[in-house]
């Protein structure tokens, strides 16, 4: 039978190899995982992943991981610098703000799955990332922004299929603060997907929509194609000042929805 057939290929070939799964469905629309049955092997989805001399814990199971991004996560990590303020809106196991840790960012970093954020926890002690350089939180991504007392430099969305809905944050996000009173703009790495025809200008638009207004200093990276017909792109941008503020754009925005 295949499960057999999966324990003689895999087994033989590969003795380190413990657990064979499928994906048994789409991932999960809260949570971020994905069902699966194991094929062959213990049915133990606890593993380590390494990615740029960190490790990764998780039960696969119950949170997001892709070994294929790990290129992306190089990218954007390597586009911030030392030093900054970051907060990572939807963090799952730590891929984004662990190496932005460690190179000395300050990072706040963010997942609504109680197991994401229960690893996460467990990944800062494993690759011994010093405290001051990194706050954990469990929370809806609104939520984790509305309340976040202080300056930030940059965020990142990494949520493709919804993160630009969660754009409407920014708006009066300054408003009453004191950070609000300097000219403090905040760099975005929004993930989106998008159709294969025209996906940079889609990502835009899809930007434009919720954010109310034209993102400054505006560019589209092509991170990989998921299916035929999608796109996983990221839309990096600065949130004007006045959407920050609450002033002309943002308040106007505020009035037509």
């Amino acid at each position: 039978d295949l499960s057999s057939g999966i324990n003689a290929e895999y087994g033989d070939k590969n003795p380190s190899l413990k657990t064979v799964v499928n994906k048994l469905s789409t991932i999960h629309s809260k949570y971020r995982f994905f069902d699966m049955e194991v094929l062959a092997g213990e049915e133990n989805f606890e593993t380590t992943a390494i990615e740029h001399k960190l490790r990764f814990s998780m039960d696969f199971s119950k949170v997001y991981w892709n070994s294929k991004l790990g290129t992306e996560h190089r990218r954007v990590v390597d586009c911030i610098p030392t030093g900054s303020i970051v907060l990572d809106m939807f963090c799952g196991i730590g891929p984004f703000a662990l190496p932005l840790a460690k190179k000395g960012c300050r990072v706040h970093a963010n997942d609504l799955n109680p197991e994401s954020y229960k690893w996460l926890l467990k990944n800062v002690s494993l690759n011994r990332i010093p405290s001051q350089h990194i706050t954990c939180y469990n929370c809806d991504g609104r939520e984790f922004v509305r309340n976040f007392a202080g300056p930030i430099d940059h965020v990142i969305m990494n949520l493709p299929a919804s993160a630009t809905h969660f754009l409407d944050v920014f708006r009066g996000l300054y408003s009453g603060s004191d950070v609000g009173k300097e000219h403090r703009t905040i760099r975005v790495f929004c993930y989106h997907f998008a159709p294969t025809e025209a996906p940079e200008s889609s990502t835009l638009a899809a930007v434009r929509e919720v954010l109310g207004c034209e993102p400054e200093n505006a560019s589209v990276h092509l991170v990989r194609k998921t299916a035929p017909k999608t796109w996983m792109t990221c839309a990096q941008f600065t949130v004007p000042i006045e959407v920050l503020r609450d002033e002309s754009v943002s308040k106007k925005t505020k009035v037509d929805s």
